[in-house]
C-alpha cells in the first residue's frame, strides 16, 4: 500500500487506486477480445494474502464473475497459481496484474514486469488475461506506445499467447493515447489479443465524458476494460476528489458491452478506506452496496451478450427493488432460509382460501436469447395451511403486458421448491415488463404465515 501515499504526495490525483455470476463466458470478436459481461472487483492478494484468498468465495457469493488479482513481483508463481486455480473453481475470471511500478515512467521498470510474467508463464494458462503493469506512467503517448510494443514482442516471443491488458497512461486515464495508438498496438500484436484498461477517478467526474469517450473508443473497435473505478464519496470531499457516478458508469458499460472492475474489496489505507467495498472482507459497505445494486440492475442480458447463467437476484444486501402484492408485511431480506449466500426475500401473508400473493420485480428487462427463468421458493411451517400453498413463476411481456407462467406447483416448507419457466417460445423476450412468483393459498387455510424466494437465475 506504500504507493498510495506516494501518489498522494505527488498530487497527481487525477485518478488513482486505492473490485454468482453476471455472465460467465467471454468471446473473441473480429480478432479482438470482447469484455462484455465482465463484472468484477480488485482484490489485494499481495498485501492481504489469507484474507483476500478467503474473500474469493464471498466475492462470488455477491454475484461478481471476475477478479483483478493485485500482485507484485515479490509474490511467487506457486502462490499465484493457487489463487488463479481457486478463481477458476469458483467461476471467477482471473486477471492478475503487477503493482510494483505504479506511477513509474522508466522503461526498465516496465521491462522488469515483462520479465516476471515470462518467468512464471507456466502458471498462466491461455484463458487468463494478463494486466502487464498497473498505471505505468510514461511522459508521452509515443513513449507509452513504443514501450508496450516492446513488451508485447517480448512476451509473444517467449511463447505467452494470453490476452494482454494494457493500462492507459496518465495514471490509467488518458483515453486520447488509446485513440491515437490503440489500433497501432493492436496491429503490432501477432495474436491481436490486446485489451485497453481505463481507470476512472477524479478525471472522470463528468457523466457526459464517460459516455462520450467510451462510445468513441468502441466505435474505433478497440477492446476496453474499466480496470478500476471509484464513486462520489462524501460529495467529492474525499482523498481523491472523486465524484464518479458509478451507477451510471456501470449502466453505460452494460449498454456498450464493456467490462468493469471496482476498486477494491478491502484493506485500503485509512485515507482511502472509503474505497473499501466491504468491512472485514465480507460485509458490504455503502460503496459495496452501490456496486452490487448497480450490477444487479444492469445484468439482465441482451442479444449481443455472451451466453451463460445470469443471477438476476440473490438478495445478499437488500430487496433489489422487488415488491410484494397481496402481502401483509414486507418484503424484507432475511437469513431464516437461503439457497445461495446467506439471505433470501421474505414476506408475511394472511392465509385464506384461494388468496393470491406476489413477489415481483417491475421495470424494463431484456431476456433475448435465454431459454429458462428459474427460482426457488418456500413457505413458512407455521399457520393453518389447509390444502397447502401453490406457486407459479411468470413473466409479463410487450406493451400489452402479456403474461406467461410455469404452471402451478405445490410449494413445500423445506428445503424449498424450484420453479422453472420455459422461455423458448415466448414473444417479446426483449421487452419484459415484470417477472415474479404468484403464490396461492389453498382451501381450509387461515391465520398467518410467510413466503420466501431466493436465487433467481436466467440461462
Amino acid at each position: 500500500m506504500k504507493y498510495l501515499r506516494i501518489i498522494l504526495t505527488l498530487l497527481i490525483l487525477t485518478s488513482l487506486l486505492w473490485p454468482g455470476n453476471c455472465l460467465s463466458t467471454f468471446q473473441v470478436v473480429n480478432a479482438a477480445i470482447n469484455t462484455a459481461g465482465i463484472c468484477g472487483v480488485n482484490n489485494p492478494h499481495i498485501w492481504w494474502d489469507s484474507q483476500a484468498y478467503t474473500a474469493l468465495d464471498t466475492i462470488k457469493k455477491f454475484g461478481f464473475n471476475a477478479v483483478r488479482i493485485v500482485w507484485q513481483t515479490n509474490g511467487t508463481a506457486a502462490r499465484l497459481k493457487q489463487i488463479i486455480d481457486r478463481c477458476k473453481t469458483l467461476g471467477l475470471k482471473p486477471i492478475p496484474e503487477l503493482h510494483d511500478v505504479t506511477g513509474s515512467s522508466k522503461v526498465t521498470d516496465l521491462e522488469q514486469m515483462v520479465n516476471y510474467w515470462i518467468g512464471c508463464k507456466s502458471v498462466l494458462t491461455s484463458d487468463i488475461w494478463i494486466n502487464i503493469a498497473n498505471k505505468w506512467n510514461p511522459d508521452s503517448g509515443t513513449a507509452w506506445c513504443n514501450a508496450y510494443k516492446s513488451a508485447i514482442t517480448a512476451m509473444r516471443n517467449a511463447g505467452i499467447t494470453n490476452p494482454l491488458v494494457i493500462d492507459a497512461p496518465d495514471w490509467g486515464q488518458d483515453t486520447g493515447c488509446i485513440k491515437t495508438y490503440g489500433r497501432e498496438l493492436l496491429a503490432h500484436d501477432p495474436q491481436q489479443n490486446i485489451i485497453f484498461s481505463i481507470h476512472m477517478y477524479s478525471g472522470w467526474n463528468s457523466q457526459h465524458k464517460i459516455r462520450s469517450e467510451l462510445t468513441a473508443l468502441k466505435k474505433l473497435g478497440l477492446p476496453l476494460l474499466i480496470g478500476e473505478f471509484g464513486y462520489n464519496a462524501n460529495n467529492g470531499n474525499n482523498s481523491l476528489n472523486c465524484k464518479v457516478d458509478a451507477a451510471d458508469l456501470i449502466a453505460t458499460c452494460n449498454e456498450l458491452g464493456i467490462g468493469y472492475l471496482a476498486w477494491s474489496w478491502c484493506g485500503n489505507n485509512p485515507d482511502l478506506a472509503w474505497l473499501d467495498l466491504t468491512n472485514n472482507w465480507d460485509e458490504l459497505t455503502d460503496w459495496g452496496q452501490l456496486v452490487v445494486q448497480a450490477m444487479q440492475k444492469s445484468k439482465a442480458p441482451n442479444s449481443s451478450a455472451p451466453p451463460g447463467k445470469v443471477v438476476l437476484a440473490d438478495f445478499e444486501s437488500n430487496t433489489e427493488n422487488w415488491s410484494g402484492f397481496g402481502i401483509s408485511g414486507g418484503p424484507w431480506v432475511t437469513n431464516e432460509w437461503q439457497v445461495s449466500g446467506r439471505y433470501s426475500l421474505k414476506a408475511d401473508i394472511s392465509l385464506g382460501a384461494d388468496k393470491q400473493f406476489y413477489l415481483a420485480k417491475t421495470g424494463a428487462f431484456d431476456f433475448s436469447g435465454k431459454t429458462q427463468l428459474k427460482t426457488v421458493v418456500r413457505h413458512a411451517p407455521w399457520g393453518k395451511l389447509g390444502t397447502g400453498i401453490q406457486a407459479k413463476l411468470y413473466v409479463k411481456t410487450g406493451n400489452s403486458w402479456t403474461r406467461y407462467d410455469s404452471g402451478t406447483v405445490p410449494v413445500n416448507s423445506n428445503p424449498g421448491t424450484t420453479l422453472t419457466l420455459d422461455l423458448t417460445n415466448l414473444a417479446n423476450l426483449n421487452d419484459i415488463k415484470e417477472y415474479g412468483v404468484q403464490f396461492t393459498s389453498g382451501a381450509g387455510s387461515g391465520g398467518t404465515s410467510a413466503i420466501y424466494l431466493d436465487y433467481v437465475t436466467l440461462q
